[in-house]
């Protein structure tokens, strides 16, 4: 069952229509959680709060989200973006840097030997 907020100590309630008329919170009952909701849009769910309380948290949520932040919204994915490629590169990188080190290394080694069965394909 979902529950509309009418109003709160806070007044997020009636802050949120400062940013737009359509905004309401309503409380989801079963899963324990606040919504943010819009009548303007014709599927009016807009996101779930991460948060247990209405505070201000849910003020710079709803401001950072809004769609008149889009530039801000894009630019912060496309930085996120960057640097979760720089990381799986270097990833990459340190893996077969590891390998090829490995390689020289046994290879280099000329006392070490290895069983001519090991590269066998006939279980034992």
């Amino acid at each position: 069952m979902k529950i509309k907020i009418e109003n709160d100590v806070f007044e997020i309630t009636k802050r949120i229509k400062e940013i737009d008329d359509g905004y309401y919170i309503v409380f989801d009952t079963k899963e324990k959680r606040y919504e943010l909701h819009n009548s303007n849009q014709l599927n009016t769910y807009c996101l779930t709060f991460p948060y247990d309380n209405l505070d201000s948290r849910l003020m710079d949520m709803i401001y950072y989200t809004n769609i008149n932040n889009i530039d801000n919204i894009i630019e912060d994915i496309d930085k996120n973006n960057r640097v979760i490629e720089n990381n799986a590169g270097k990833t990459v990188k340190d893996q077969t840097e590891y390998m090829v080190r490995e390689i020289y290394d046994f290879s280099s080694n000329s006392s070490k030997e290895f069983d001519i069965n090991s590269f066998g394909n006939v279980w034992r």
